[in-house]
């Protein structure tokens, strides 16, 4: 197995003093200095799952937001299940295809996983034409020799070989060792997607300098509507590169190295500019040094999760607090390179002027609680996304759903991107440009621009009656409820700049998701042109007018609570509903297809349980937080619902635990109660990336009834907090018995 020559984790000093403008702060006497929060990272959680339950996560190599999450593509003997490799890696598995550059965070669809490598064990002389086939580099693994920590992967492979892989923001860096001081090879395949969708490149190999460069075009499952993109390489061979070859045949393009070492390390650049721009973004990095740069990675990842501290907490709690924070800060991705050039969405190379540009966001899902997050913890980042966003509309044609590399993927439904953006003004993180991003808000919620064929699905019918007729329009009831979603956050946000009647003609749309609600059944569903309903056949299955879910999940999609209650007769009769929709949830335990009752695993309902606080019942929102935080979260590769999404459900973990919960759009958290004795989070000032105080959490006894909660020593009976109390710092206390 794989000895790896750096020093071992536990070794590294216990927290190092972070002056990065991520800003960790000094342990106080309720806080002493804290164990090192990388330690407690386990890169394993979500690599697994059954079914639907699969978490679509991997223990490549990356650093926060970085390009390059280098790391192993597995299978089975015989391949493998498609949609359980949307990350590259399966737990189950017991092979590895080889080890690939560039990958999604817990999507459900497969793409990405582009510039692939692979060692073998090979003679001089049976190159190239007996080594050329991928489908034959496939070699068994086990997991006992196997080693995953935030920033450094390693693997023994069966025929003896060992790999180890860390990564800076654009570039990959591979330490390979051959068995019995034997030589080898190593293979480039410029072919791999996953999910298929690889289209060509290519290559040239230069034995005098130890090189191998090119790029190769991914039109996967995500990229290939808008014509894929390019990922541009370019690769160092430090020492042992004897011999070397291409092969360029039309899609099957790919190279090979014969080393004549038994160590050979190769470092990586990657680029979606150029091949120019991978070469600088390497050399810029500055990976000199294996183990050195394991620990810049792993420094890097340090100073954004020393802005947390836990001081109790077991063993598996802070592994899912910690992971947690790791998986939410994989994605969006910096498409920047080192000199600032990015490619664009009209495919232009462009300069970025006071940002970087990131892409790769998962907005329908990560508008929920990822993106509440950054706003809140990492502030300066969502600044650069939001500007993402809106220069994305600019060198396109309007706002996106899920913007991927360099176009729009069409993914999902909604207008995610107008939460986003109008979240991110009202909570006073400035110095973007947001006149052009209400103005491409606006213009996409009125109909004037469209993103893709069904962006927004017609808004002069949906003014006209209300909702979107279901003889007209598919997935209407959850387009209707997405976009008053995306309509009340509107509102909020043109309210604040002072435009009345713009603000009020978007609260007014906000409410459309009332007129698909049919008291005679007591669900949203499916309504006909001429104001009748449709019959709701089933109450649990997938139906034409909901989007992955059915009408249980969708009966919590509203953005005004207390409305909700209304609709539903009233607060009580809502929170008996609501308690109805949690039991069975209950009763049904982990299924390995979508959940019938609350699922999850995905979307639509994750806000649910903290209904129960808005709706009078403190106690039922800490019943339910809980019972999702033991039932669908572990320290395990089968440790999450479903697909994280870019970091979704690990954002409601983290929330969730902290206690308290994003009403997405607006300026509001509902209060839950916190996991921890004691916690607390730096307040970071959005102009400079440093600390200015913590805000703490505490939860006072055990128990299931929350007896006071107070906010820097006041009682307050609300049920919510203002962005504005987090970000003056403080202390919210929940005492329950």
């Amino acid at each position: 197995m794989v000895i790896p020559t750096r020093l071992p984790l536990f070794l590294l000093p216990l927290l190092c003093a972070c002056a990065s403008r991520w800003g960790a702060v000094d342990g106080d006497a309720d806080f002493p200095t804290p164990s090192d929060p990388v330690a407690d990272i386990n890169p394993m959680i979500g690599t697994g799952g059954p079914g639907y339950r699969v978490g679509s996560a991997s223990p490549a190599a990356t650093t926060p937001f970085g390009l390059v999450k280098l790391g192993p593509d597995t299978a089975l003997e015989w391949g493998g299940i498609g949609a359980q490799h949307c990350s590259g890696y399966y737990y189950d598995d017991t092979y590895v295809d080889g080890f690939s550059h560039v990958r999604l965070h817990g999507t459900g669809i497969a793409d990405y996983g582009t510039v692939l490598m692979m060692p073998r064990l090979a003679d001089a002389a049976e190159l190239p034409d007996t080594l050329r086939d991928p489908d034959e580099w496939r070699e068994a693994y086990t997991h006992e020799n196997e080693t995953a920590e935030a920033g450094y992967y390693a693997v023994t492979l069966d025929n003896g070989i060992g790999v180890e892989l860390t990564a800076s923001p654009h570039a990959g860096y591979h330490r390979y060792t051959f068995p019995n001081g034997s030589a080898g090879v190593l293979m480039f395949d410029l072919e791999h997607v996953l999910g298929g969708g690889g289209a060509g490149g290519e290559v040239t190999v230069d034995p005098a300098t130890g090189t191998v460069s090119g790029w190769m075009l991914d039109q996967g499952s995500f990229v290939g509507g808008f014509g894929g993109f390019k990922t541009y390489f370019y690769a160092e061979v430090a020492e042992g590169f004897a011999t070397g070859g291409s092969w360029n045949g039309g899609a099957d393009v790919g190279a090979w190295i014969y080393a004549n070492t038994s160590e050979v390390n190769v470092k990586v650049g990657i680029s979606l500019v150029s091949v120019e721009g991978a070469m600088a973004n390497l050399r810029a990095e500055d990976l000199s040094d294996f183990d050195a740069q394991v620990d810049a990675a792993q420094e890097a990842w340090r100073a954004p999760l020393s802005q947390f501290e836990v001081i109790d907490g077991t063993e598996d709690e802070r592994a899912q607090f910690y992971t947690s924070l790791y998986h939410m800060l994989q994605m969006p991705t910096d498409q920047t390179d080192v000199d600032g050039r990015y490619l664009g969405f009209d495919q232009q190379v462009h300069e970025g002027e006071g940002f970087t540009f990131y892409s790769d966001m998962s907005l329908w899902d990560t508008y929920r609680t990822a993106n509440p997050g950054y706003i809140l913890f990492y502030p300066d980042k969502a600044r650069d996304f939001a500007q993402s966003l809106v220069t994305m509309a600019t060198q396109g044609t309007a706002l996106p759903r899920w913007p991927a590399a360099s176009g729009e993927s069409g993914c999902m439904l909604g207008s995610p991107a107008n939460v986003v953006l109008a979240e991110t003004s009202l909570k006073g993180i400035h110095g973007w440009d947001e006149d052009a991003g209400y103005e491409a808000a606006v213009s996409l919620a009125l109909g004037e621009v469209r993103g893709t064929s069904d962006d927004p699905p017609d808004p002069d019918t949906l003014e006209r009656y209300g909702y979107l007729p279901s003889d007209q329009f598919g997935s209407s009831v959850a387009w209707v409820q997405e976009v008053a979603w995306a309509d009340n956050a509107l509102s909020l946000w043109a309210q604040a700049r002072g435009d009345v009647e713009t603000g009020a003609h978007f609260a007014w749309r906000a409410r459309f998701w009332k007129n698909q609600y049919d008291p005679t059944v007591g669900f949203f569903h499916a309504r006909k042109a001429d104001g009748s309903f449709e019959e709701l056949s089933s109450e649990t299955a997938w139906l034409d007018e909901y989007t992955e879910g059915n009408a249980w999940q969708y009966l919590w999609l509203a953005a005004q609570p207390a409305e909700l209650a209304e609709v539903l007769g009233g607060e009580a009769a809502a929170r008996a509903k609501l308690t109805t929709f949690f039991e069975e949830a209950d009763r049904e335990g982990l299924v390995l297809g979508p959940a019938a009752y609350y699922w999850h695993g995905n979307e639509p309902d994750l806000h649910a349980a903290f209904l129960f606080a808005l709706w009078g019942d403190r106690d039922g929102t800490l019943k339910w937080q809980r019972w999702i935080e033991d039932e669908r979260y572990a320290n395990a590769p089968d440790g999450l619902a479903g697909n994280d999404d870019a970091g979704t459900l690990a954002g409601w973990y983290l929330f969730s635990t902290l206690g308290f919960y994003p009403i997405s759009g607006t300026d509001t958290y509902v209060i839950g109660a916190p996991r921890y004795t004691a916690a607390r989070f730096a307040v970071i000032d959005p102009e400079t990336g440093e600390n200015t105080g913590w805000f703490t959490v505490r939860r006072v006894g055990d128990g299931d009834h929350i007896t006071r909660v107070t906010l820097n020593g006041v009682e307050i009976t609300r049920p919510y907090l203002r962005h504005a109390e987090l970000i003056a710092g403080g202390e919210l206390r929940v005492e329950v018995e």
